[in-house]
């Protein structure tokens, strides 16, 4: 509490100052009061910070994503926004406090915070965020019951100078799509959009999957239904933890005459000419008529000898 809130609960001064001054209760910074002797959590100290900074202040930045759940990781360093009009005056060690032309506010965990929208875009702008780090961020943003990909795109507009603008753009595209992973976005705009592939439905339900009631529906990232061809986009981790669902499920796509293509992060990080290529390959061999291009004067497709001349197509099964 500040001491402000302690007088008007019946404190008095002088109270205030023996509590403090025995060691019953801690002054983090000044004129702001926490009522036991124990070591602070990191909560109460994002939550001192926040009344140490004063009118209109609120966690911001990662230590807001900490407190809408959606990071673990608790900054040493407070972060702490005022509204523009605001000067905090008053040093408030480890904490920093920015001054916000635009400040939404909401509460989580009894502590004020950026809202949610706004606390996902300024974490998406810092320097430390690579592109896919922003991608797994919004795919648990727009999570069932947090938000949606249309909420994130309003407060975008209040961010014209955004400096990932159009990468956001883009991501929350794929995630209206029904994108999962930062992989799977990556294979549509790295592989299939630049090389004119056929587009695959994403995040396709497997007919027959054991409907156990506490058991996930089982999935095709990617799916060409005209063509029967599955795709996979699988990471070394989700391999070890999944391998044997993913052969059970290459054996029912097998069984509905489907084939089932499986990509690594390499390969649709470091190599997606060279997989664009090998699916375009496999599309143009089960009836697509088509021809993929070259996405760079550099680009491996345009040199790949499987796709010189019309396709020798086979029949879909």
């Amino acid at each position: 509490m500040t001491r402000q809130q302690a007088l008007a609960a019946g404190h008095s001064a002088k109270e205030l100052r023996v509590a403090v001054a025995s060691g019953r209760w801690q002054r983090p910074f000044r004129g702001v009061l926490v009522t036991h002797a124990g070591p602070l959590t990191w909560r109460e100290r994002m939550a001192a910070a926040v009344l140490a900074a004063g009118r209109g202040a609120v966690a911001s930045g990662e230590c807001a994503l900490v407190l809408w759940g959606l990071s673990t990781r608790e900054p040493s360093f407070l972060t702490v926004a005022v509204p523009v009009d605001r000067q905090v005056l008053t040093r408030l060690p480890g904490v920093r406090v920015r001054r916000r032309r635009r400040l939404t506010t909401a509460r989580s965990q009894g502590i004020p915070v950026t809202g949610l929208h706004q606390t996902v875009l300024d974490v998406a702008a810092l320097v430390t965020w690579d592109v896919d780090d922003v991608v797994g961020l919004l795919a648990k943003a727009c999570a069932p019951r947090r938000s949606t990909p249309a909420a994130l795109r309003a407060e975008l507009a209040h961010h014209p100078r955004h400096p990932r603008r159009q990468e956001l753009e883009a991501v929350l595209e794929a995630a209206e799509l029904g994108l999962e992973s930062g992989a799977e976005w990556r294979y549509v705009t790295a592989v299939e959009r630049p090389h004119g592939l056929p587009p695959m439905t994403p995040q396709v339900p497997l007919e027959g999957a054991h409907p156990a009631a506490r058991r996930r529906v089982r999935r095709l990232d990617f799916l060409d239904e005209e063509r029967g061809i599955g795709m996979e986009i699988d990471g070394e981790l989700y391999h070890r933890g999944k391998f044997r669902d993913d052969r059970s499920r290459d054996r029912r796509n097998a069984g509905e005459g489907r084939i089932t293509l499986r990509a690594c992060w390499v390969d649709v990080v470091v190599t997606p000419c060279e997989l664009a290529a090998d699916v375009a390959v496999v599309q143009r061999a089960r009836g697509w008529t088509g021809h993929p291009r070259a996405c760079s004067p550099s680009c491996a497709l345009a040199r790949d000898p499987r796709l010189q001349g019309p396709p020798a197509t086979a029949a879909c099964g």
